[in-house]
């Protein structure tokens, strides 16, 4: 996934650092890089302090916490905030340091740069196993985030947490994160929306539902939305699930699909013809869609693909020139290299 990195600095040492750091990040594809030397910053700092952005003050921490003070919001939309002198000797997350990923992006400038990173998460002072960095770093979604200082919590006081899930865990699991189906306190990960294995559950939801999708030319933005949200109330799938929207290559300059996939922010895959036409055997086919794109059927062909040949968990679905299909990813929940 791809971020936008905002180094704000305020002098000319401050510059220097900040060219310093895109010199080291240069080539870095999953950044976008925003250099900014600021003399007022109260005019600049609103537009930027979006969800998935990394803000990184270089100068006094007192700046960046007047400047982002009135802001704040909750620690699942809050971006990144970071800290770092002006003579590059300290890096200090001070906002979203694990959903945000601010610890580990401090952790990864101070070694460009030859810094000290100045971590004050109990989990990361304490050396042991972050939930919500896990899930941010796996893309899960964390259905109840209040549920996150209470697993930390037990997990921090050398109390065993359960761990449960639907799909098959792999690896060793963390000291104190145990394998096992009910308890008092524990993690669940899966797509059970109501499901509560543990007494006090953590739910984590892999982005496992793939849509596959199909059109007739020119539809509107504002039919496809609705058909698509229908879809997913009738199927009690959350948009936030979805790790893609499938179809034809045909269709991937089909200007209503890119605007569902721009305005969810969901990647958007397209597959030729001629790998489709391998699953025709596989689903229902229609002499008309043949007809169009050389191949008898799109939406689930494609959301097969895109879900790595997982279930298909919603056939085609038709409506008004329109057709949806959703399958859902076999997931791996893995653990190496989690254990601290």
């Amino acid at each position: 996934m791809t971020r936008n990195l905002f180094l704000l600095s305020f002098t000319a040492n401050g510059e220097k650092l900040a060219n310093r750091i895109i010199e080291k990040l240069y080539g870095d594809s999953q950044l976008i890089i925003h250099n900014k030397r600021i003399k007022k910053l109260e005019n600049y700092i609103d537009s930027i302090f979006r969800k998935n952005h990394i803000l990184v003050f270089i100068g006094a921490a007192g700046i960046a916490v007047r400047a982002v003070a009135p802001l704040l919001q909750n620690k699942m939309t809050d971006p990144a905030v970071i800290v770092i002198d002006e003579a590059g000797r300290y890096v200090i997350p001070l906002l979203s340091g694990h959903v945000g990923g601010a610890n580990r992006f401090a952790e990864q400038i101070a070694a460009l740069i030859g810094a000290i990173p100045v971590l004050t998460t109990a989990t990361d002072v304490n050396g042991v196993f972050s939930i919500d960095t896990f899930a941010v770093e796996k893309d899960y979604i964390i259905v109840n985030p209040k549920m996150i200082k209470e697993i930390s919590s037990q997990i921090l006081q050398g109390h065993n947490v359960g761990l449960t899930s639907e799909f098959e865990i792999t690896g060793q699991t963390p000291d104190h994160v145990k394998i096992k189906n009910k308890g008092r306190v524990g993690i669940y990960i899966g797509t059970k929306f109501n499901y509560k294995p543990f007494t006090r559950t953590l739910h984590l939801i892999p982005k496992c539902f793939h849509i596959g999708i199909g059109t007739m030319r020119n539809i509107s933005f504002q039919k496809l939305n609705i058909f698509f949200q229908n879809i997913l109330k009738e199927q009690n799938i959350s948009v936030e699930w979805i790790g893609s929207l499938a179809s034809i290559d045909l269709k991937q300059n089909e200007k209503a699909i890119l605007d569902l996939a721009n305005y969810y922010n969901i990647p958007f895959h397209t597959y030729s013809a001629e790998k489709l036409r391998q699953l025709e055997n596989q689903f229902s086919c229609s002499e008309f869609v043949r007809s169009v794109t050389g191949i008898g059927n799109v939406c689930e062909s494609s959301a097969y693909l895109a879900s790595k040949c997982g279930e298909i968990v919603l056939g085609k679905t038709v409506n008004a020139g329109m057709t949806i299909a959703i399958a859902k990813e076999s997931r791996e929940i893995c653990f190496d290299n989690c254990n601290k």
